[in-house]
């Protein structure tokens, strides 16, 4: 029986590193050796129930037939009523917090824009955001299912984009591939349609819907027209959700009502970059274009 355990994670390289990465790596390191000794206690287990298994049939087989060969005791060892309740133990992985959504939005980002005018499939991105971030290897799925979650949501703002008729393949712009963009509009794959439609339906509600009772909204009608004139009115500053939400709400939010009313000014930062009310600088980072000052 082979048992192979993934690595364990590699030390900080940097020359100067600061503590709390240090002890980030401290604490990698033990659950690795922990998940390491839970596999390890397992695997033993199994030995030593068809240890046990295996010298209670040949027992079995000398007593009640002596003229039995070993191959065939060893056939009734591998009886499955025998080694039924052998099974696999499942491993338990410690919780694990992944960095947030902005953090690893910029690291996608930037591992598409190293590699602009390729496709690249979920898979590796997750595996390249696993390895960017040190998590283990035994957490990839929840890696993997984070990543697609963010991509798709990312695709919503223009970020990125998907594939035709590849949903898990990835690119910075689809521009690169001209025969994809003049491909007709019916050979799309359903799934990429469908999610299309959602997310179209999606944006259809009205992020005002989400936030608590606002002077400065009422003042300029609308969210966009809220955010719009803060930007105008901190240029040439940048701003975040955070300070835009601060802006608003200057007597602070607390609680549920404050994620929601950050949901809601997040939302509407990046759908009015994406139709030019403002432009973004980096993620989650905006300002005004000089020109609308005027």
């Amino acid at each position: 029986m082979t048992m192979w355990i993934e690595p364990p994670p590699k030390p900080p390289q940097e020359t100067e590193q600061t503590l709390a990465q240090l002890a980030h790596y401290y604490r990698q390191l033990i659950t690795y050796h922990q998940q390491a000794a839970a596999i390890a206690s397992s695997k033993l287990s199994q030995v030593d129930a068809l240890i046990t298994a295996s010298s209670f049939s040949s027992v079995a087989a000398s007593w009640q037939y002596p003229t039995a060969s070993p191959t065939a005791s060893l056939n009734r060892a591998a009886n499955p009523e025998l080694t039924a309740e052998i099974e696999e133990v499942p491993q338990i992985l410690p919780e694990i917090k992944l960095p947030t959504k902005d953090v690893l939005t910029k690291i996608i980002q930037e591992i598409l824009t190293s590699n602009k005018g390729k496709m690249l499939r979920l898979d590796y991105l997750a595996l390249e955001v696993g390895e960017k971030i040190s998590i283990l290897p035994l957490y990839q799925p929840q890696v993997k299912a984070r990543v697609s979650q963010i991509l798709q949501q990312g695709e919503d703002f223009g970020l990125w984009s998907n594939v035709p008729d590849s949903p898990e393949c990835w690119t910075l712009d689809l521009a690169d591939f001209p025969d994809l963009l003049n491909r007709p509009p019916s050979s799309r794959s359903t799934t990429t349609k469908k999610r299309r439609r959602k997310s179209t339906k999606a944006k259809k509600s009205h992020n005002r819907t989400r936030l608590p009772p606002c002077t400065k909204i009422d003042e300029h009608e609308t969210l966009t027209g809220a955010i719009k004139a803060c930007l105008r009115e901190h240029y040439p500053k940048t701003m975040d959700a955070h300070e835009v939400l601060a802006w608003m709400y200057p007597e602070e939010l607390d609680g549920p009502t404050k994620n929601k009313a950050y949901q809601a000014v997040s939302d509407g930062l990046n759908k009015g970059c994406s139709r030019k009310h403002w432009q973004r600088v980096e993620i989650g980072i905006y300002t005004v274009a000089p020109e609308e000052l005027a």
